[in-house]
């Protein structure tokens, strides 16, 4: 592990248990991992897990902004730092990896393009990273703002 990553997981350590705190959460860190796409994930887990994820993830993407926004504030070395609670980023992008497969077969039987709800980019982003390249389908993204939702096409 280089002294810059070393420094960052302290850094983030620090940070998070802090906030954490001040939120009135009891949390814990998991783990602090760094992947291939120089990704820092924060897994957090604790008797707060339900409150601190939030309906619908609110609460969680909040928690991300503050922390991602007081990390570039820190000037901290890795771009995209996520924080996930008791796995529910992962648990959330294989439901909607599930899901999506499912339509867009329903896509390809009917020859009828599907609109979603709208999501957050990153959840735009996984349902197109799903798709590409599947046979006879293709994706867009329209709207603006919150209202950006995924289209999921016919291919032409």
């Amino acid at each position: 592990m280089s002294n810059e990553q070393r420094d960052t997981e302290e850094w983030l350590e620090d940070f998070v248990l802090t906030l954490c705190k001040l939120g009135g959460f009891e949390l814990e860190i998991e783990e602090i991992a760094l992947d291939d796409d120089d990704v820092m994930t924060v897994c957090l887990t604790g008797p707060d897990s339900a409150r601190a994820i939030g309906r619908d993830g609110q609460v969680l993407e909040a928690l991300q902004y503050v922390i991602t926004t007081a990390a570039i504030h820190a000037r901290m070395p890795h771009r995209r730092i996520v924080l996930d609670i008791d796995r529910y980023r992962e648990r959330r992008e294989q439901k909607l990896r599930d899901e999506v497969l499912s339509l867009a077969e329903e896509v390809r039987s009917t020859g009828k393009p599907v609109s979603l709800a709208p999501m957050s980019p990153r959840e735009r982003r996984v349902v197109h990273l799903t798709l590409a390249g599947l046979p006879g389908i293709s994706t867009e993204s329209q709207g603006q703002g919150e209202d950006r939702a995924v289209r999921i096409l016919p291919a032409q």
